[in-house]
């Protein structure tokens, strides 16, 4: 899930906390949700399930166009490599890590290169309950 944190206040400071400690923290947790590098994160079907605004800015869709459909789908096209598009794909099919390179498209179609770091969430016991997916912009 998405949430704007700016809008969020904190109504009861945890035990041990300062408000001077609580608002720093916050701080904190904002920038690293709003911050470099684009993440998002799918369920174990490849859904998107939830992206962070430097994912939004990256490839100019909104979270709710995105929102339970396949990454590939909305964002690759006639340059993306179907090599790099195999290796996620193989990644993906079998909960293992990967990284590699792709030409991914923006929503008014200019393309861009990103480096993908993709790993698999687990659950407790070991299962596969989706995937997370770092993206770093290339020259």
């Amino acid at each position: 899930m998405i949430a704007d944190l700016s809008e969020i206040s904190i109504s009861r400071v945890p035990e041990g906390l300062s408000d001077r400690k609580t608002q720093t923290l916050f701080k904190k947790i904002t920038r690293r949700i709003s911050s470099e590098p684009a993440r998002l994160q799918t369920d174990a079907k490849g859904l998107i399930t939830s992206v962070n605004p430097a994912f939004t800015r990256l490839c100019g869709h909104t979270f709710e166009e995105m929102k339970g459909r396949k990454p590939g789908a909305m964002l690759q096209g006639p340059e993306s490599s179907r090599e790099s598009i195999e290796i996620l794909r193989h990644a993906i099919r079998n909960g293992v890590p990967c990284v590699t390179e792709l030409v991914n498209y923006h929503k008014n179609n200019i393309p861009y290169r990103v480096r993908i770091d993709l790993r698999p969430m687990l659950s407790d016991s070991g299962k596969v309950i989706g995937f997370e997916a770092e993206e770093y912009l290339l020259d």
